[in-house]
């Protein structure tokens, strides 16, 4: 879930449709950006590396 607050900050539009749900009910979400229009260069360095950290502790 901390992987996806990173997206949501940046406006990302989820596909599922619980963390979709889940986001709507943050103040702070404002969907802009369709998943195939997501850059990842709109992150910024402490995100990118937050977002490297939470992918190497994934066990999915």
């Amino acid at each position: 879930m901390a992987k996806n607050e990173i997206y949501a900050r940046h406006g990302y539009i989820f596909k599922n449709e619980d963390l979709y749900n889940y986001f709507m009910g943050c103040v702070r979400y404002h969907p802009t950006c369709e998943a195939k229009d997501f850059d990842n260069s709109v992150l910024n360095e402490y995100e990118k590396a937050n977002f490297e950290i939470l992918a190497s502790m994934d066990t999915f």
